[in-house]
């Protein structure tokens, strides 16, 4: 029997993600149910997907609902765990976007939830899985790179700041970059070590930016509806001594080397980046050979789509009760990381974990 699934939140990642990767599995799910608070959106995606899914404008109504086994929550995000409960309490499996929940209190509450009610849950943080951290991430476990002690992680768009929808207020989205790019680059170095042991989060944010709109990729904001952070830092210490630092920007005056999320590790035996010109191209590795210094660029034979790779994952969850591509107790742990560099950004001082 087919898996019944029902989208909350229908625009631009309900579509461009959700929808667009689900439709690849429709020998294993059927899409049942659509909701959002403007049904002319549900309405186009089901012309858009040649789709027949019931229409629902309040999403209590489809969490109730017997027709439907799993929900994704594809809305802003101080509603995902309100969201993520209802359907836990009805009986459903939840994929809910990134990130996991705004608070880590939070969060917690929807790992109990999933908990009680014998469900699967996991989070949007794809991004480790394309070509070029899945390899950095093999090196490791094989122990190519040594004792790992440093690993930065970068996403510094020069100039694509989400201009749709609510990214830049702060009631309606729940902060601004770190609510957005900011899970990817957190979860990354964790993923990558398999690492997600905290100790202290040092951070800082920025709003610089906001009143300079111009050559936006992704379309003109308004500055005077722009409460939230553009640009935030972070330096994260972990329990066994390893440093991760993060930095992420929706609009920054600097470039790097290849878009999206990167990564540099440090380790005792050898280094690795990622180089472009794409994200998912190449690894370049920095280590010694016969006494000598040897850099060298390489492109992994075996390639991974992150969107494809992600929601695989999650159809062979929720079909044959495997484990989701992302844990939520790592996607609680990425919350906490932010709340903290909020926390620390605000007065100053560094976060200590328990």
């Amino acid at each position: 029997m087919k898996k019944r699934i029902g989208v909350i939140g229908i625009g631009e990642i309900g579509t461009t993600k959700h929808l667009t990767q689900l439709v690849r599995h429709l020998d294993e799910v059927e899409i049942v149910a659509l909701c959002d608070i403007l049904p002319e959106r549900c309405e186009k995606a089901n012309a858009d997907f040649k789709l027949s899914a019931k229409i629902y404008t309040d999403y209590k109504e489809l969490c109730a609902s017997p027709d439907v086994d799993v929900i994704h929550v594809c809305t802003p995000n101080p509603l995902h765990c309100e969201m993520t409960l209802a359907a836990f309490a009805g009986g459903k499996d939840v994929y809910c976007e990134k990130p996991l929940a705004c608070t880590y209190a939070d969060a917690l509450k929807m790992l109990d939830a999933a908990k009680a009610a014998g469900k699967k849950l996991t989070s949007g943080t794809q991004w480790r899985y394309n070509t070029a951290p899945m390899a950095m991430k093999k090196m490791y476990e094989n122990g190519e790179l040594g004792d790992v002690y440093y690993i930065r992680s970068s996403q510094l768009r020069p100039r694509r700041l989400p201009a749709y929808g609510v990214y830049t207020s702060k009631e309606l989205n729940g902060g601004g970059v770190l609510m957005d790019g900011g899970p990817h680059s957190i979860d990354l170095p964790m993923w990558l070590t398999n690492n997600y042991d905290v100790a202290t989060v040092r951070g800082v944010t920025f709003d610089k930016m906001k009143d300079f709109p111009e050559g936006n990729d992704l379309g003109p904001w308004d500055p005077e509806n722009f409460d939230v952070e553009d640009t935030a830092m972070a330096m994260i210490t972990m329990k066994n001594g390893a440093m991760f630092y993060v930095e992420t920007a929706w609009v920054s005056n600097m470039q790097q080397e290849a878009p999206g999320i990167i990564a540099s590790i440090a380790g005792t035996k050898a280094g690795v980046d990622m180089v472009g010109p794409g994200f998912e191209d190449a690894v370049r590795v920095t280590k010694m050979v016969d006494g000598k210094l040897t850099t060298e660029t390489i492109s992994p034979a075996e390639k991974y789509n992150m969107w494809e790779y992600d929601m695989d994952r999650w159809i062979d969850c929720i079909i044959r009760g495997t484990e989701p591509a992302v844990l939520p107790e790592q996607a609680a742990v990425v919350t906490r990381v932010i709340e903290a560099i909020y926390k620390s950004a605000e007065t100053g001082e560094t976060i200590v974990f328990d």
